[in-house]
């Protein structure tokens, strides 16, 4: 009997320390997200849908990205938006109206603004920054939603960086390592955003968002959502899409 129970609490302290082994910190879980979100490059086609009190509009898009610091989005239609553009070039950010001509500048606080009347901003439109640049990563437990397991993180704004939010809490699914519910507060606390991503496929080897609904809690009665309908992820793309010129062509 004694050989027994000496055994059982040897399989129960080497199956703990094995868990603890297995156990992952937060900036490791935040490295896997960064690792899904975050592409060296792309092209994509995509839908942005907004609904205000009921009533939703469909806009079509194009774009591409490169790095953190590059960014180019077109909207296709519907007509009275045709040819609206935006360029991103490090901390610069451009858009062209074509009943106007020319590109203007967006700057300061207005790219907290929103993104062609919908619940996203400027900022959120054209991020492609690693989490783990700006902020710090507590694990604050585990939760479910919906049917899927998650680690829950804190993110803390570093001291000096210019993230868009001071706080943001994460859910990250366990098995893909998308944050599957985001709340993004203020300095002060107030709840700005909360963000889902609704769905995901596999493209070239990341868990890549493909549908993802924002709700912009200072607003009310409105929802948006991003919807990406084709994606290409490490692509060549011209040097000269990410410049004033073809913006303004």
């Amino acid at each position: 009997m004694k050989k027994l129970i000496t055994l059982t609490v040897m399989i129960l302290v080497i199956s703990g320390i094995f868990t603890s082994l297995q156990a992952l910190t937060a900036s490791e879980i935040l490295d896997k997200v960064d690792a899904n979100m975050v592409a060296s490059s792309m092209k994509f086609s995509a839908e942005l849908k907004i609904s205000i009190s009921g009533s939703v509009r469909t806009k079509e898009f194009e774009g591409y990205t490169k790095g953190e610091d590059k960014a180019y989005m077109e909207f296709t239609s519907p007509s009275r938006d045709k040819g609206t553009r935006f360029l991103k070039l490090a901390d610069e950010f451009w858009m062209y109206l074509p009943n106007v001509g020319k590109a203007v500048k967006i700057a300061g606080h207005a790219m907290r603004g929103s993104l062609m009347g919908s619940d996203f901003s400027y900022e959120d439109a054209v991020s492609n920054e690693e989490l783990t640049d700006n902020y710090d990563a507590v694990l604050s437990g585990e939760e479910m939603i919906g049917d899927k397991n998650c680690y829950v993180l804190t993110l803390s704004l570093k001291e000096g960086a210019e993230g868009s939010y001071f706080t943001q809490k994460l859910w990250v699914g366990k098995e893909s390592f998308i944050p599957i519910k985001s709340e993004y507060y203020s300095r002060s606390g107030k709840l700005m955003k909360d963000v889902q991503i609704l769905e995901w496929k596999r493209v070239s080897g990341k868990n890549y968002p493909t549908r993802i609904k924002m709700e912009n809690k200072l607003r009310k009665n409105t929802w948006s959502e991003f919807v990406i309908t084709n994606i290409q992820i490490g692509v060549s793309i011209p040097a000269n899409v990410f410049t004033k010129g073809y913006l303004e062509r």
